[in-house]
């Protein structure tokens, strides 16, 4: 068996990225009717913000904000946003490391309730986590500006008696 040394050149190919979790519960009624979960894509747009926050550089590049959209094309690295029409809103809450959700890791919790008409009748079917360097006004339909992972679903029709609540945990 011939062996094959990789050169550099193959090995700037293999840019590596975090590895991420979406974890979704659905209620209707507060019954639960699908709880969803599968891997993400962080894409490249999001990779300029971990050097930045590596840096030091942390105004507006960590992860704020959760996106909930209409497209169903599968996330690819050059993906730089959601399809219209959207919804956005700010994380509840995070942590990292520690036993949940271990060394190397950072859990993102997010919610979507009633309180949220902006994303009444949204048929949802894209995920994104987002940072918000620019401030966009959250909750609403305008997408803060830098998309960090993005995740497709089965469609999701988001209505009255209906909320969602998950996970996006990112380990490195």
């Amino acid at each position: 068996m011939k062996r094959i040394r990789p050169s550099l050149e193959m090995a700037a190919c293999a840019i590596p990225r975090p590895s991420g979790m979406v974890k979704i519960c659905v209620r209707c009624e507060n019954r639960i009717v699908a709880e969803i979960d599968g891997r993400n894509l962080f894409v490249n747009a999001g990779l300029p913000a971990l050097a930045s926050l590596l840096g030091g550089d942390t105004a507006g590049q960590y992860a704020s904000a959760v996106g909930f959209g209409s497209g169903s094309t599968a996330p690819t690295v050059n993906d730089s946003g959601l399809t219209a029409p959207a919804y956005y809103k700010a994380l509840d809450s995070h942590a990292e490391n520690g036993t949940t959700p271990g060394p190397g890791s950072v859990q993102f919790n997010w919610s979507l309730t009633g309180s949220d008409s902006g994303a009444m009748g949204l048929v949802i079917q894209e995920l994104g986590l987002f940072a918000n360097p620019t401030g966009v006004t959250l909750p609403g339909a305008n997408s803060p500006t830098i998309l960090l992972a993005r995740k497709t679903i089965a469609p999701i029709t988001f209505g009255a008696g209906m909320s969602l609540s998950g996970t996006w945990t990112l380990t490195f």
